[in-house]
């Protein structure tokens, strides 16, 4: 059964966990390197074909004011790399996606 418009399941509490954690390290968040710390970190969306999931999930989160879009950033040999921050909504879900934050810390 989907989930209702707005929800926040353990893809989005990863994905806030993940970008709160990259502001703490002063790096820079965008979908590419979301989706492979969610492979590394939490063996999820494995496959390549599955990038295309966290864009989703960032427009949705988006949408419901948990991240900010940035300004683009060039990259080598590729498209350019829209930037995402947490807004102060997204900080305050901070003990919802915290055991997420332990994992990342332990497997860093």
């Amino acid at each position: 059964m989907p989930r209702p418009v707005g929800t926040i399941g353990e893809t989005k509490l990863k994905i806030l966990a993940i970008i709160y954690q990259n502001e703490l390290y002063g790096i820079t968040s965008y979908g590419y390197n979301i989706w492979t710390t969610l492979k590394k970190k939490f063996r999820c969306y494995l496959d390549d074909t599955n990038l295309r999931n966290i864009y989703r999930h960032l427009k949705d989160l988006n949408e419901i004011g948990l991240v900010k879009k940035g300004i683009s950033q060039p990259a080598e040999n590729a498209p350019k790399r829209q930037l995402y921050s947490l807004t102060n909504n997204g900080r305050r879900l901070k003990q919802k996606f915290s055991r997420y934050l332990r994992i990342l810390e332990e497997t860093s």
